[in-house]
């Protein structure tokens, strides 16, 4: 089907090639392995235990992060609020304005989001159109992609910088042992923030403001009646339905600590996957230290600059002091 040489799919969105698009690159960022023990270009940033929320930065991007975290809700429960962007607001500490402005059908809308600033850096907008749909595994994915819409145009006059949301989204299904009112949110957001902003505010997010979230996001679920039923997801008529199905993704998974138990169960690699392992870890040791100097290095000159003038003036001071008691 198409309108006006614009190519679209049975549910009648002009979207739907770039959403595919986009779905492939999520996808195959979500199921990239983050085992510390591999050559992997994801390096663990922050960790807590619980809720377990791990968070990841792609070393070659300058803003890619992946979220793995298990909430205390039914997968249907968690889906319907990290997809309705008008209660993002609720858990996300640095949302500061998000809405609707177009519907597209019932799976796929046009939204903006606005972000709070970040000293020093300005506050970041963008406008996304955002899909959900069911994976042949029966997981849950939120999908979003930045585009120009006239709806909601630049607002470079207040201060606002539009960035660009390359891929963002969550997929949502069961933990990996099936625990009961349990689920497994990996999210992913790959962007360009444009404009100027210092790797201490991206480190900030990162470490900081993400984590924060997903906290929230899980004592805000907790409160929320069970449901084994996307609200979201089943108000989708047939006809919107992809025609084709995907392919199945590999679950993305986290490296879990064999425990001493079964040490005696596992069996140990050959000298040369020793090796092999050891590099690996000493890369990732080595990303790990590059990525804290480059946080923290606009903080380090400016302390050194601080002693650095301290010093001058107790040293005039001093001298000052002896040309009055001379």
């Amino acid at each position: 089907m198409s309108v006006d040489g614009v190519a679209m799919d049975r549910s009648g969105s002009i979207y739907s090639t770039q959403l595919r698009h986009a779905e492939q690159q999520f996808l195959t960022l979500a199921a990239e392995t983050n085992d510390s023990n591999v050559d992997t270009p994801w390096i663990l940033v922050a960790s807590h235990p619980d809720p377990l929320i791990q968070v990841y930065k792609h070393q070659d991007a300058d803003f890619c992060i992946k979220v793995i975290a298990e909430l205390n809700c039914t997968p249907e429960t968690a889906f319907d609020l990290l997809a309705d962007i008008q209660r993002r607001k609720e858990w996300d500490e640095l949302c500061e304005e998000c809405g609707i402005v177009e519907v597209v059908n019932s799976s796929t809308k046009i939204q903006f989001l606005k972000t709070k600033g970040v000293w020093p850096a300005s506050p970041r907008d963008t406008v996304v159109v955002s899909h959900i749909k069911t994976m042949n595994d029966g997981r849950y994915l939120n999908l979003s992609q930045s585009v120009e819409h006239s709806g909601y145009p630049p607002r470079e006059t207040e201060g606002i910088v539009r960035m660009d949301a390359k891929i963002t989204g969550q997929l949502v299904g069961p933990t990996p042992d099936n625990m009961p009112n349990m689920c497994r949110v990996v999210q992913v957001a790959d962007g360009d923030l444009k404009g100027w902003i210092p790797k201490t505010v991206i480190g900030y997010v990162a470490t900081k403001s993400v984590p924060n979230s997903f906290k929230r996001l899980d004592q805000l679920v907790r409160t929320l009646p069970p449901s084994n039923v996307s609200v979201l997801l089943s108000a989708i008529p047939q006809e919107e339905q992809p025609a084709v199905a995907e392919p199945l993704e590999p679950e993305p998974t986290i490296a879990v600590p064999v425990p001493p138990s079964r040490e005696a169960s596992v069996s140990y690699p050959s000298p040369m996957r020793r090796s092999v392992s050891r590099r690996a870890r000493s890369r990732g040791l080595f990303a790990r230290f590059r990525l804290v100097l480059k946080w923290w290095t606009p903080y380090m000159i400016f302390v050194l600059f601080v002693m650095k003038v301290y010093r001058q003036f107790v040293s005039r001071g001093r001298l000052g002091s002896g040309f009055i008691d001379y």
